[in-house]
């Protein structure tokens, strides 16, 4: 029998996507409190496990990217950013703000963006391989 909904794993997907999104317009304009601080009793010790989850979680967005299924690879960075990264943004907030900034941006703004344009796959690999760098320094600064 075909649902015609949809899987659950994909109600899942759309649920936290919405839910990435609003929150992205909520922190845009001021409002909400989904911000970092709820994330601040993070330890760095968790923080730098859920930077490992991001990375794997970006590689296998990439990876889905350049098979040529967007939409999942668009979700896969949704969930990595939603699920994972938040829980490094208290601690490396403290640690290097900037960087924090810029990887927020970077996940959830321009790779998103650069996936949902239909960039070409070598962009949005360097792309990704900007991240991971970057991720990188934030696993350093967490130590």
């Amino acid at each position: 029998m075909v649902n015609l909904l949809g899987s659950p794993n994909s109600h899942m997907r759309r649920l936290i996507t919405m839910s990435f999104l609003l929150g992205l317009a909520l922190a845009g304009c001021g409002g909400g409190s989904s911000d970092s601080s709820e994330h601040e009793n993070t330890s760095p010790a968790t923080a730098r496990k859920e930077v490992a989850e991001t990375r794997a979680a970006l590689n296998a967005a990439v990876a889905s990217y350049k098979a040529g299924d967007k939409a999942k690879a668009v979700d896969q960075v949704s969930e990595a950013y939603v699920t994972h990264f938040e829980e490094v943004e208290g601690p490396l907030e403290g640690k290097d703000d900037e960087l924090k900034e810029s990887l927020e941006h970077a996940i959830a703004g321009d790779l998103r963006a650069a996936m949902k344009a239909g960039k070409p796959k070598a962009a949005v690999e360097r792309q990704v391989q900007s991240i991971l760098a970057d991720l990188d320094k934030a696993d350093a600064a967490l130590r």
